[in-house]
C-alpha cells in the first residue's frame, strides 16, 4: 500500500503575479480578467499560513494548496488555451521535514472581503517581545502589520471608486459638452490556441450630431471589421466562438498584415480640431493588440481613454467586473454573433453611449 502524498502549497502572492511574470504581454491582457482582485478571490480557497515550527511565528505568508492552483490554471487554459504551468516545482514551496515548517489553515474565502478579513486574524499566537518592550506594559498597543495592510487596503479601496467616479464624470461630461469629440471603440480577435496570432480588429466610430440643434446634424455611427489575410484560416471554435463571418453591420473585408497599421489609420482620421476619445471593453488588452500591430505611437493622438468595464463599475456601484455579453444584457443591448471583432466594437461603443446617457440623465441600477 502506497504513503499518502503529501500536500503542497504555493504562496498566493506568487499566483497573483504569475501571468505578469511567465507570459507575454499579450497573453498577460488576455489573463487579466482572471487574475484581477475581484475575479480572483471570488473563488473558494482555502487559506494556510507558514509557520516556523519551533516558534509559531507567520513567517512565510498565507499559502494555497497546489490543487486548488492547479485546477484553476487548468480552466482557464481551457478557455484560454494559455499555458501556465509546465511543472509542480514551478510553484510548488519545499516544505520538507528539513525546512522546519509547518503549515496552519485559516480558514476558507469566497470573497476580497472574506479573505481580508482572515488575513488580518490570521496570526493568532504573538511574537515574543523584547526585554524592553516586556518593561513598558502601560504603553498604548501599536497597530499590527496586518492592520496596517488593512488601512493601506481600504485607502486603496476608496481611491479605486473615487477613480472610476471620476472617469464616469469626464466621459459624461465630454458627452454633454459642445466640444468636437470624435469617439472610436476598438475590439482585436486572436486565435485561441496562440494569442500572438491576431486574426481580427473592430472598429467603431461615433460622431455625435451638432449640439443643442445648432445646424440640425444627427448623430453617425459606423462599424468596420477586418479579417488579417494571412490569418483567414486561424479559425476558433473549441474554446472561443467562431464568428469572424458573421458581421452584424457591413461587410466585412480581407486586409494584409502589412497594411492593417494604415487601415486603422484611415479610419480613425478626424479633422485636426476634432478630439479622439477611444473606447474598449477591458481596453489594455486591445492596446497591446494595437502595438503588436505597429499602431502604438498614434495612441498619444487620443485625448482619452475609457474602458467599459471600469465605466460599468462606476455605473452599477460595484467592484465586479463584466463581461461584454452580460454588460449588453444589463442595458438591454440586442447582440448577436459576439467574438466577432467588429461586432463587439459595435456593441461596447453602445453600452458606453447608453452607459454614459443614463448617467448624465441620473439612471442607473441603483435607481430600477
Amino acid at each position: 500500500m502506497s504513503a499518502p502524498t503529501t500536500p503542497q502549497y504555493c504562496l498566493l502572492k506568487t499566483v497573483r503575479r504569475w501571468p505578469y511574470t511567465k507570459t507575454s504581454k499579450i497573453n498577460q491582457g488576455v489573463l487579466k480578467r482572471f487574475f484581477d482582485k475581484e475575479p480572483f478571490f471570488d473563488r473558494i480557497w482555502d487559506l494556510y499560513i507558514v509557520e516556523s515550527s519551533s516558534m509559531g511565528n507567520d513567517v512565510g505568508g498565507i499559502v494555497l494548496p497546489l490543487e486548488q492552483v492547479k485546477t484553476f490554471f487548468g480552466q482557464i487554459e481551457i478557455e484560454t488555451a494559455v499555458a501556465l504551468l509546465r511543472s509542480d516545482r514551478d510553484l510548488a514551496l519545499d516544505l520538507g521535514p528539513s525546512t522546519n515548517y509547518t503549515v496552519r489553515l485559516i480558514g476558507r474565502s469566497a470573497s476580497w472581503d472574506e479573505y481580508e478579513k482572515l488575513s488580518t486574524t490570521s496570526s493568532s499566537v504573538p511574537s515574543f517581545p523584547t526585554r524592553e518592550q516586556s518593561s513598558t506594559s502601560t504603553s498604548l498597543p501599536s497597530k499590527s502589520p496586518r492592520q496596517t495592510r488593512g488601512t493601506k487596503s481600504d485607502k486603496k479601496r476608496q481611491m479605486q471608486i473615487e477613480n472610476r467616479r471620476n472617469m464616469l464624470k469626464s466621459a459624461v461630461d465630454i458627452f454633454i459638452g459642445e466640444g468636437d469629440y470624435t469617439f472610436f471603440s476598438v475590439d482585436i480577435e486572436s486565435w485561441e490556441r496562440n494569442h500572438d496570432i491576431v486574426t481580427e480588429v473592430g472598429l467603431t466610430k461615433y460622431n455625435p450630431g451638432t449640439r443643442k440643434g445648432q445646424g440640425g446634424s444627427v448623430d453617425e455611427i459606423t462599424s468596420d471589421h477586418i479579417i488579417i489575410k494571412e490569418h483567414r484560416d486561424y479559425k476558433n471554435g473549441n474554446y472561443v466562438a467562431d464568428a469572424s463571418g458573421n458581421f452584424e453591420f457591413g461587410k466585412s473585408r480581407q486586409v494584409p498584415l502589412a497594411e492593417i497599421k494604415n487601415a486603422i489609420v484611415n479610419f480613425v482620421h478626424t479633422p485636426e480640431h476634432n478630439q479622439r476619445i477611444l473606447i474598449g471593453h477591458d481596453i489594455n488588452a486591445d492596446i497591446e493588440y494595437l502595438r503588436k500591430l505597429g499602431y502604438d505611437g498614434e495612441l498619444k493622438d487620443f485625448s482619452m481613454i475609457f474602458d467599459t468595464v471600469e465605466i460599468w463599475k462606476a455605473f452599477a456601484n460595484t467592484f465586479d467586473g463584466i463581461g461584454l455579453s452580460r454588460l449588453c444584457n444589463e442595458l438591454d443591448i440586442s447582440a448577436w454573433n459576439l467574438h466577432n471583432a467588429g461586432n463587439d466594437a459595435r456593441y461596447t461603443m453602445e453600452a458606453f453611449l447608453k452607459m454614459v446617457s443614463k448617467a448624465a440623465n441620473g439612471e442607473g441600477p441603483s435607481s430600477r
